[in-house]
């Protein structure tokens, strides 16, 4: 369980005030937060970079544990090209269970309760006008040890640095 990460002072504001947002959630020092802890009403600026993942176990002869979208909000899924509540990750993106690279941040979050932060070039499809992302990945626990949900933010930038803008 991640206790002492810290973000680039340069990341996007929507990172460190998601990060200090879940720190809060934490119901004890040495506990995660579960999704009961995580109330949008209380993050309603950082509510259009939210996204939570559900986390369920490996299926189908993969060894990784499987990912659903239960909420995405309007930056993320202009981001991603349209809306991906309720969709599975290897279903939108089928190199995600056989892509180390694409899948180590999401199962490091979700298998050891990492807190996952990168700035980059997007591994999934995406909408063509973003050419780069920032995301944070934080584990949500409902009995405050196992993961069972993750909690992201991400900003998805055009090919001139700026923020994209919300579309959907």
């Amino acid at each position: 369980m991640t206790t002492d990460f810290t973000l680039p002072a340069n990341a996007h504001w929507a990172m460190h005030d998601g990060h200090a947002y879940w720190q809060r959630a934490r119901p004890d020092p040495g506990l995660l937060p579960g999704r009961r802890h995580i109330d949008p009403m209380e993050m309603p600026r950082l509510l259009p970079y939210a996204w939570l993942l559900e986390v369920h176990p490996p299926a189908d002869g993969i060894a990784i544990p499987r990912f659903r979208f239960r909420l995405v909000g309007s930056h993320v899924d202009t981001g991603f090209g349209g809306p991906k509540t309720g969709r599975w990750l290897h279903e939108m993106e089928p190199d995600f269970n056989s892509n180390a690279a694409m899948q180590a941040g999401f199962v490091a979050v979700a298998t050891e309760g990492h807190v996952s932060h990168r700035r980059g070039k997007p591994r999934f499809a995406m909408n063509a006008e973003a050419a780069e992302l920032e995301r944070l990945m934080l584990p949500l626990a409902g009995n405050g040890r196992d993961v069972d949900m993750l909690l992201g933010f991400t900003v998805f930038y055009g090919g001139d640095g700026n923020e994209l803008r919300t579309t959907l």
